[in-house]
């Protein structure tokens, strides 16, 4: 009886240190399955943030285009002057620059520019610029006063005859695709084929539509069109490249750029 009792002891220790087969099993099954599990969520949220960088701004290796003009007491500027590298320092490239034919051209070299680092502060930066939601420091100043290029809210228009504002005060104004956006201009994220216009309106005066809305930038080996925006077509006193106010009949516009503008290697 004892050693009955004893074998009995010894297969229930022999058991227990063997496990349940079935117990077993289901362990190694579930971990399989939070394996793959695991493997399935990363891949899925690699491909949504690869996605959602695409769509928040442009890649290294896109080319994007986007209008920019500016308007200060009556007069619209002449475009911001051709530079391919930071005029603070001209050993650092500028992906985001403008060949002086009043576009904003697109194509970040590096991770720093693109997706939502590629702004229109970083335009700005690159060219020696700066813009606020109260105050602007441009490539140029108005007809009544080319030197005068900064500017902040409550600042009065040169009063000169003839000039919208005549010595009235004025404010800072941003507007994409000629529709009024509040916030800080430099916080902008840029878009393909927009319209960037930033002013100095004194009171009781309004942006009309920029010069180049319905212009084509310059060749530069990427798509060229006009950007044509149906609700914000320059008559052909904003434009004398327009020859008709109906959307696509446009020609590039022969704007004169600033005199600050540099030659660099292409």
């Amino acid at each position: 009886m004892k050693l009955r009792k004893k074998q009995s002891r010894a297969v229930l220790r022999a058991r227990s240190r063997r496990g349940h087969p079935g117990r077993s099993n289901r362990w190694f099954t579930v971990a399989v399955v939070l394996v793959v599990l695991v493997g399935a969520f990363g891949v899925y949220f690699t491909v949504a943030d690869r996605h959602s960088a695409s769509a928040s701004g442009p890649q290294v290796g896109e080319h994007w285009h986007a209008a920019v003009a500016a308007y200060v007491c009556g007069t619209w500027l002449p475009n911001p002057g051709e530079f391919e590298n930071s005029r603070a320092n001209a050993a650092i490239r500028a992906g985001i620059h403008t060949h002086g034919d009043g576009f904003i051209h697109i194509h970040p070299f590096t991770s720093a520019e693109a997706g939502r680092n590629a702004t229109f502060g970083e335009f700005l930066k690159y060219g020696g610029w700066t813009v606020t939601s109260d105050s602007l420091k441009l490539w140029s100043g108005p007809t009544a006063d080319p030197t005068q290029t900064e500017w902040k809210n409550g600042d009065r228009c040169p009063d000169e005859a003839g000039n919208a504002g005549k010595g009235k005060p004025g404010k800072v104004v941003f507007e994409v695709d000629c529709k009024v956006v509040t916030g800080d201009p430099s916080d902008r994220p840029l878009r393909d084929q927009e319209i960037l216009a930033v002013g100095f309106v004194a009171k009781g005066d309004t942006m009309p539509v920029p010069p180049n809305a319905a212009s084509a930038p310059s060749n530069d080996g990427a798509p060229s069109g006009a950007i044509n925006k149906k609700s914000c077509t320059p008559t052909a006193v904003d434009n004398p490249g327009v020859t008709d106010t109906t959307v696509g009949a446009a020609t590039p516009t022969t704007a004169p750029a600033d005199a600050t503008s540099s030659t660099t290697t292409k």
